[in-house]
C-alpha cells in the first residue's frame, strides 16, 4: 500500500528532497524546486484549493492583492518585487531553506556550485517571476504525476495513493534532519508495509535472516530496526523472538575476516557511498589508501616480503562487491599507479577517517571525469555487471584469458561437475581442446607447450574451460583450493604461478637438514 507522501511538506525541505522534485536537475532548477515544494504544500498539505482548479486560483493563494496579475509583464518587472514586502515574491530561497553549513555543502555536492554560486542561488527569489513560468510549473507537475490536466485549462488534485512515492532514504533523511540516525520511531513507512504484508512469524524469520547478512550491507539496519519495533509491539513477541533466536535451524557463515572495530569503519564508508549514490548524479570521492607491495625478489625458502605506502586516491565510485573476505569498491579515476582507469579498492585499506566528497566543480576532480559527466558518459554499475559476465574474476577491467584445467575423473564427478562457477566455466571434450587452443592461444610457443603437456595426460581425465581475469586474487584462491586435484594447463603464466607456489609450499615442509658434526 502506498504511503502518505504529503508528510514531506510538513517540515522545511532538504536539498535531497528538492533535487528529487526536479528529477536531479537542481543545478539549473533550484528556484523551480522550491516553487514545486510550496505549490504542492498548498495543494496537498493545506488543502487550500478545490479538487479542480485553474491557475488564477493558485495565483490568488500565492500572491498578495498588490501583486500584478497581468500576463503581459516581463521578468524584468519583478526584479525588485511587487512593492509589497509581505508578498511571496519578496521571499528568497533562504526563507524556505534556512541553510546551515552542512546544507550548503550538500547543495554544492549536488550542483557542482562553488561557494559563490551557492550563495547566489540561495539569494534568488523563486516567485519573483512571470505568470507564464508558474503555469509551466503546473504543466510540469502534471508530467511528474502530481496533478491531472483537464480541458479548458483546469487541473485536478489526485488521491494521495496515486502520487509519486519518495525513496525511503530521502524520506528518512528528511525526517531526521542532517543526522544519519535512524531510530525505529522514524520508520513509519517501513513498519506500515511490513505490518500489512507479513505475518508475525514471517517478520520473525526475516529478522533472523537479515541479522545474519547485515554485516555486508549496513543499510539493512533500517529494516532490522523496523522489524524489531514491530515485533516489540506485538503481544508475547519477546518470548517468541527469544525462542526463535535461541533455536535457529539454518546457519549462514560469511567469511568476513575483519575485526569488529574495522567492520564499523568499513560500514561507515559503505553508508557514505550508499547515501552518495542516492543523490542525482553521485559525485567524486577522495581518500587515503594503503597500497600493499610485494617484493620482486623472493627466495623459495623465505616467506614473501611485503611493504606498504599510503596514497591519495580521487575516483568516481560505481559499486561495491563482497568477495569472500572483505568489501571492495569498484571505482573509475586515478588509480594507485597514477593512471586513469578502473580499480577495485578494499574498503578496510582506506585510512581516512571518512570519505571526502568533492563537488564536481572542485579543482581536485580530474578533468577526464568532468568531461565524462558533461557528456553523460560516466561509468555505471551496469557496465561492471556486463564485464563480470564476460569472464570469471572481479578484476573486470583486465583482459580475459582462456583457462584450461584438468581434474581426475573421480574428483570432477564429486566436486566440479554440476557446479556453477561462472557462465563461461564448462566441460570440454579432450578431442576438442587442440582446436580451442588454436583459436584462442595466439602465441605459438605457449600453444605448443600446452599441447606437449596435454599429450602426457590421460584422455580419460576431465577437462574444463573458462574465461578468467588471470590476475584476480579470487581466481588464484579458487585454483589453490583445487590443488593438488586440479592442474592448470593454460594460461602458461598462471600455470607457472601454481608451480612456484607449490614448490615454495614443499620447501616449507621438507625436513630441516641436521648439522654436520666434525
Amino acid at each position: 500500500m502506498p504511503f502518505d507522501i504529503t508528510v514531506i511538506f510538513h517540515n522545511p525541505p532538504t536539498v535531497q528532497l528538492l533535487n528529487w522534485l526536479v528529477q536531479g536537475n537542481l543545478a539549473s532548477s533550484t528556484s523551480r524546486a522550491v516553487r514545486f515544494w510550496v505549490i504542492l504544500g498548498i495543494i496537498y498539505r493545506d488543502r487550500l484549493l478545490t479538487d479542480v482548479f485553474r491557475y488564477p486560483d493558485l495565483r490568488d493563494r500565492l500572491y498578495s492583492p498588490q501583486h500584478p496579475t497581468s500576463e503581459k509583464l516581463k521578468a524584468e518587472s519583478f526584479t525588485n518585487g511587487c512593492g509589497d514586502r509581505h508578498c511571496i515574491c519578496a521571499k528568497s530561497l533562504n526563507h524556505w531553506l534556512h541553510p546551515s553549513d552542512a546544507m550548503r555543502s550538500q547543495l554544492q555536492a549536488l550542483t557542482s556550485f562553488d561557494l559563490q554560486q551557492c550563495e547566489t542561488a540561495l539569494s534568488q527569489f523563486p516567485f519573483a517571476t512571470v505568470h507564464r513560468s508558474l503555469r509551466g510549473d503546473l504543466e510540469k507537475l502534471v508530467q511528474l504525476g502530481w496533478l491531472k490536466s483537464l480541458p479548458r485549462g483546469e487541473f485536478q488534485v489526485l488521491p494521495v495513493d496515486l502520487l509519486p512515492q519518495l525513496p525511503p532514504d530521502i524520506y528518512l533523511g528528511f525526517n531526521s534532519g542532517l543526522t544519519n540516525q535512524r531510530s525505529p520511531s522514524q520508520l513509519p513507512m517501513v513498519n506500515s508495509w511490513l505490518s500489512q504484508n507479513l505475518s508475525r512469524q514471517q517478520c520473525l524469520d526475516l529478522l533472523v535472516a537479515l541479522d545474519t547478512i547485515s554485516m555486508v550491507q549496513p543499510n539493512l539496519e533500517l529494516l532490522l530496526d523496523s522489524l524489531s519495533e514491530l515485533l516489540i509491539a506485538e503481544q508475547d513477541s519477546d518470548r517468541l523472538l527469544s525462542k526463535h533466536q535461541k533455536l535457529p535451524h539454518t546457519f549462514v557463515n560469511l567469511d568476513y575476516i575483519l575485526p569488529l572495530e574495522v567492520q564499523d569503519r568499513v560500514d561507515d564508508y559503505h553508508k557514505q557511498l550508499e547515501d552518495l549514490w542516492h543523490t542525482a548524479d553521485s559525485g567524486v570521492i577522495q581518500f587515503n589508501y594503503e597500497v600493499i607491495q610485494q617484493s620482486s625478489v623472493i627466495k623459495l625458502t623465505d616467506f614473501s616480503k611485503f611493504s606498504s605506502l599510503v596514497k591519495q586516491i580521487t575516483v568516481y565510485p560505481v559499486c561495491i562487491h563482497y568477495l569472500r573476505r572483505a568489501k571492495y569498491l569498484s571505482a573509475y579515476g586515478v588509480d594507485p599507479d597514477g593512471n586513469m582507469g578502473w580499480h577495485n579498492y578494499r574498503l578496510d585499506r582506506i585510512t581516512s577517517e571518512s570519505l571526502k566528497i568533492l563537488a564536481w566543480g572542485d579543482r581536485d576532480v580530474p578533468k577526464h571525469l568532468k568531461e565524462l559527466r558533461n557528456s553523460g558518459k560516466l561509468p555505471t554499475s551496469q557496465e561492471v555487471e556486463i564485464e563480470l559476465g564476460k569472464a570469471w574474476g572481479f578484476k573486470f577491467y583486465e583482459e580475459p584469458q582462456l583457462l584450461l584445467i584438468r581434474f581426475s575423473e573421480d574428483f570432477a564427478r564429486w566436486y566440479v561437475d554440476n557446479t556453477v562457477r561462472h557462465p563461461t566455466f564448462k566441460a570440454i571434450a579432450h578431442p576438442k581442446i587442440a582446436s580451442l587452443l588454436q583459436k584462442f592461444i595466439p602465441n605459438d610457443h605457449e600453444r605448443e607447450k600446452i599441447l606437449t603437456i596435454l599429450e602426457q595426460r590421460s584422455a580419460g581425465d576431465r577437462y574444463y574451460q573458462a574465461w578468467i581475469r588471470a590476475n584476480d586474487v579470487n581466481i588464484v584462491q579458487r585454483l589453490r583450493d583445487w590443488r593438488p586435484n586440479g592442474e592448470v594447463l593454460a594460461p602458461i603464466s598462471l600455470r607457472q604461478k601454481m608451480v612456484d607456489e607449490a614448490t615454495q609450499e614443499l620447501m616449507h615442509y621438507l625436513p630441516v637438514p641436521l648439522p654436520v658434526n666434525n
